[in-house]
């Protein structure tokens, strides 16, 4: 049965190893000076070379002649190992055995000397799935082990490996492997198993592996058996799932020039031609991102081939570097959970580009706002009493009227009406906070600070460019001061507001009012269906003469 080719291609030396050098050089080190350690963690990503070191630490350390740290590949302990059948080699799979009786039958079978080379290596894969008492029943015999027992600990999740245990064992961490490594490899596999692939196609299948050599080698063997041996770029492309509509990129630099009906134009063509709108969403946001990188001086940090980042510097030159920001902004918020279609629907992007569009010449002329003070610096004023009035019984309730915002520049305005006790439901400023309650219920990313403003605090004022915030309650005011949400406040209520604002926050908090009726919702409801009050006198029979 044939072998697949990350197997077959397994790394026989550490100088095979791509993309880790500083490890494997100190491995190296460590072997030809003799002063292997008794145990090692190596941590790092899917497919970035866990397995493969432990295998060659094993390898080196029972090498009848090592060169420089290197296993031979010759003598019969090597050779052993090539073959896969190596006796003094022990691979575990932590994940499928992570109970505590498993790790009592190593350490069972730790002590049994070697029967080969002159080390024992346990290699315990995915070691952050053992159970805690299975870390436990390790702990002493990681950090004890016999003079021939040598540990390898492999895990993808560092953090959830326990300080115990990480604190016996020298620890390496492993990086993604870098795309021209990872093209360097397939390369070679290629020429050694006949395929004949451009590199523009090795670098994409490079690329979709995102730092894992196993997947791009296995992506490898996807393509060539689905397509042959010479598969074409546009081949590889539609194998993997990697094609590029063109007109993500038209419909970047149509957005970048404010062409809106020649944006919307290009949703609903992707949108008719049955193009997946997430993915397009992805590949315009990805085609905004290079813009913004070559505008800064970093395309390397893109892993485009040379002619794609001539192409993309080329393009970015003719756009505003905060423009092109501010639609990165844009278009990255975009979620397509609150499409109403739920289907695949398109409006979340043309929503997007509506948004980006219209607001273009705010975002230019807009003056900075400045930042408000810290509240804690500023003093905060004294509660004002709200005016008393009169018991009232049933008052004939009236539906409230439409609010409406107050012009930036107006005089202040005190909330409370002469008389009532209560907050004005036609002023001008209590239209401002429905309207900022209303914008964050209408944004994911606003929910909690809308949370935060139902019903916990009022505008005190509106004087020039200054709102006053009142909160009632510390609670509220503290939760909104140390989340940081102040810039996003003033960016709200400049929106409703029509000009730029500066948003203080201040405690102020209510006084307990003297209208309530006595006996809360049930007292109310009861005078709603007929009841009468009765005098303060009055005890079930017939009532007494007021004095």
């Amino acid at each position: 049965m044939p072998e697949v080719l990350y197997r077959k291609y397994r790394p026989q030396t550490f100088g095979e190893v791509a993309g880790q050098e500083p490890v494997t050089r100190t491995l190296r080190n460590s072997i030809a000076s003799g002063r292997l350690a008794h145990a090692y963690l190596l941590c790092g990503p899917r497919g970035t070379g866990k397995t493969s070191l432990g295998r060659l630490i094993a390898k080196a350390a029972n090498c009848a002649s090592p060169v420089e740290g290197e296993p031979c590949n010759q003598c019969q302990s090597c050779t052993a190992f090539v073959e896969g059948r190596a006796i003094d080699f022990v691979e575990q799979d932590a994940a499928s055995h992570n109970s505590v009786d498993d790790i009592r039958q190593l350490r069972e079978n730790v002590v049994l000397n070697p029967m080969a080379g002159g080390r024992k290596v346990y290699l315990l894969d995915e070691v952050h799935m053992l159970s805690t008492s299975a870390h436990n029943a390790l702990l002493k015999t990681l950090e004890e082990p016999p003079p021939h027992a040598i540990f390898v600990l492999a895990t993808t999740e560092p953090h959830k490996v326990p300080a115990t245990v990480m604190s016996r064992c020298q620890r390496f961490d492993l990086r993604r492997i870098p795309m021209a490594a990872v093209v360097s490899v397939l390369s070679r596999i290629c020429e050694a198993e006949g395929y004949s692939l451009e590199a523009l196609a090795l670098e994409e299948i490079a690329r979709s592996a995102t730092g894992s050599l196993r997947d791009a080698i296995n992506s490898l063997e996807q393509v060539v058996t689905f397509y042959g041996r010479s598969p074409g770029v546009e081949q590889v492309q539609e194998a993997l799932g990697l094609n590029v509509d063109a007109r993500s990129g038209l419909l970047a630099r149509s957005i970048l020039a404010h062409d809106l009906p020649g944006s919307l134009r290009l949703i609903a063509a992707a949108k008719d031609d049955g193009v997946d709108m997430k993915q397009f969403t992805r590949q315009v946001v990805g085609y905004l991102r290079g813009l913004m990188l070559a505008q800064a001086g970093a395309t390397e940090a893109l892993d485009l081939p040379s002619e794609m980042v001539a192409e993309v510097k080329q393009a970015a030159a003719g756009f505003d570097g905060p423009e092109v920001v501010r639609a990165l902004r844009t278009f990255g918020r975009v979620d397509f959970r609150d499409d109403p279609s739920a289907s695949g629907g398109s409006l979340p992007l043309e929503l997007a580009a509506i948004e980006f569009i219209s607001t273009a010449g705010e975002a230019q002329t807009a003056p900075v706002v400045p930042k408000a003070e810290p509240t804690a610096t500023r003093p905060r004023p004294e509660p004002v009493p709200a005016p008393q009035r009169e018991p009232v019984v049933a008052a004939p309730q009236r539906e409230p009227e439409q609010a409406t915002a107050a012009p930036v520049g107006a005089v202040r305005e005190p909330l409370a009406q002469e008389g009532t006790g209560e907050e004005s439901t036609a002023s001008p400023a209590r239209g401002l906070i429905e309207q900022v309650r209303q914008a964050c219920k209408e944004k994911e990313t606003d929910k909690q600070l809308g949370a935060l403003l139902n019903g916990s605090c009022e505008v005190k004022s509106l004087e020039g460019d200054v709102l006053t915030l009142g909160f009632y309650h510390t609670f509220h005011l503290e939760r909104i001061e140390s989340g940081q949400y102040g810039q996003r406040l003033t960016e709200l209520f400049s929106a409703v507001a029509g000009s730029p604002v500066r948003v203080e926050l201040v405690h102020a908090p209510r006084a307990p009012s003297a209208t309530r009726a006595p006996g809360g919702h049930l007292v109310k409801a009861a005078q709603e269906l007929g009841a009468k009050p009765i005098g303060k006198g009055e005890q079930g029979g017939e009532p007494r003469d007021e004095p």
